[in-house]
């Protein structure tokens, strides 16, 4: 009796350590070429740049482009857009309410941004229409990826930020991901 003991507890000791050894060696199913290529464009994320304003849809972008950027510890830029008008020069001094509104947007994105433990850039620029601005920042901190938020809404004039979406998807600097919020 003792011997069919030993025999079915090295038995099951077999069985259980071929199938440890076979779950450990099998080889994952192979990955298509387009799957391995979005997978790693994704991952070589390293600079999200997001245009922001101090509106609510703007503050969503910012914790969008952070939970992108997390895996990746990419550097998340803030930039300021401030569309100067072309009958004003671009080194016209600001008016203090434009300042203001302008740092304490870029503080509250800073705070979500820091929360999230990433690397927070930010920055203010002149520039005749938003979308030059943008491209002026992709290429000066070498962006990844443009995380745009915009609220599109039926009964409103087209906002700064609705316009500028519609330039940046016919002349893109980079890859765009523009987040449109219901009105």
């Amino acid at each position: 009796m003792p011997s069919h003991l030993g025999v079915s507890i090295a038995l099951a000791f077999v069985v259980i350590l071929g199938s440890t050894l076979f779950w450990m060696l099998r080889l994952p199913s192979p990955m298509a070429h387009e799957v391995a290529r979005a997978v790693f464009s994704v991952q070589a994320t390293r600079c999200i740049i997001v245009p922001i304003l101090d509106l609510f849809y703007t503050e969503r972008a910012v914790e969008l482009a952070c939970r992108m950027g997390k895996q990746q510890s990419a550097a998340i830029v803030l930039a300021y857009i401030v569309e100067v008008p072309r009958l004003l020069t671009l080194d016209t001094p600001l008016a203090a309410d434009i300042e203001e509104r302008s740092q304490q947007a870029l503080k509250h994105a800073q705070a979500i941004v820091m929360r999230h433990g990433l690397k927070c850039l930010s920055t203010t620029l002149r520039a005749r229409e938003a979308n030059d601005g943008i491209a002026q920042i992709v290429k000066r901190y070498n962006g990844d990826i443009i995380v745009l938020g915009v609220q599109a809404s039926a009964n409103h004039l087209p906002s700064i930020f609705t316009r500028t979406a519609d330039a940046l998807m016919r002349r893109p600097p980079c890859e765009v991901l523009i987040d449109s919020v219901p009105g």
